[in-house]
């Protein structure tokens, strides 16, 4: 199984490396394909105007000076990955009503959609004061991953998960 990693918080991301971690809780491969910087809110823009530039950042690490649904389409066409699995995020922040539009979490996983590739956009609401277990995150991710896995899903749509963001007291 090879999933293709991206979001739009950036290639730095400590939501990203829960996404990482929570591929290889369910032994699965992945690449990642993320932007050299955070693109939150960009929607689904694409690069028209300007070359994009990919540096690769070690062994299955590139990253984009561009949006989350370039980062898909680089993957997808110029570096000729064939990922089972699009997993956008896990994003810094829910993604949920008005924000799916402008979303670029959401946007690379459509963008992987309109292609035929499965995809899933992970976000993790935020509450103000509150520390994000990013451990605990990319287990609830894995758990979701399993489930999904053997899912039955039309063709060209995209699951768009959200995890509530709890205080450490009130999970166990």
């Amino acid at each position: 199984m090879l999933v293709l990693l991206t979001n739009d918080d950036g290639i730095d991301a400590p939501g990203i490396a829960a996404a990482e971690k929570a591929v290889l809780l369910r032994g699965w491969e992945f690449v990642v394909v993320a932007p050299d910087t955070e693109k939150s809110m960009c929607g689904h823009r694409v690069t028209t105007h300007h070359p994009l530039v990919v540096e690769k950042r070690g062994k299955g690490r590139f990253a984009v000076h561009g949006t989350p649904a370039d980062c898909v389409r680089l993957a997808l066409f110029a570096l000729d990955l064939e990922p089972d699995l699009v997993l956008s995020g896990i994003n810094a922040g829910g993604n949920m009503g008005q924000d799916i539009v402008i979303s670029g979490t959401v946007a690379a996983a459509r963008e992987a959609a309109y292609h035929g590739v499965r995809s899933i956009a992970f976000s993790h609401y935020l509450k103000r004061g509150v520390p994000v277990d990013w451990d605990r995150t990319a287990c609830w991710t894995s758990t979701v991953l399993g489930e999904l896995h053997h899912a039955t899903k039309a063709p060209r749509i995209f699951w768009n998960i959200n995890f509530s963001h709890l205080p450490p007291e009130l999970v166990d």
